[in-house]
């Protein structure tokens, strides 16, 4: 094999390859996150056109203001499960113990 012929390399010259593969990773995922970046940006440009599109007076969910409807919020959960109840405290003791 031709692997085993090559001599070692000595720790002292070793160093300079590992900073270098290390900076060429480093370059090659800042790479990487750029272009998702892009890519993520064009997404959001063409959704916002298509939402557009869709319906010009509606407004995304995000847009802003408080929301009609509680069940997706933390304190909507809370006060249609019943965790506030004094039964709930009770068997969330009993099921510690």
């Amino acid at each position: 094999m031709i692997v085993a012929l090559a001599p070692a390399l000595p720790l002292h010259e070793a160093g300079k390859y590992v900073a270098g593969a290390y900076v060429v990773l480093f370059v090659i995922v800042l790479i990487y996150v750029a272009i998702m970046a892009v890519r993520l940006s064009r997404i959001e440009r063409e959704l916002g056109e298509l939402l557009e599109l869709a319906g010009g007076d509606r407004q995304p969910p995000h847009a802003g203001g408080e929301p009609d409807d509680t069940r997706g919020t933390i304190a909507g959960r809370v006060g249609s499960t019943g965790i506030d109840s004094p039964e709930s405290a009770a068997r969330t003791e009993s099921t510690l113990a």
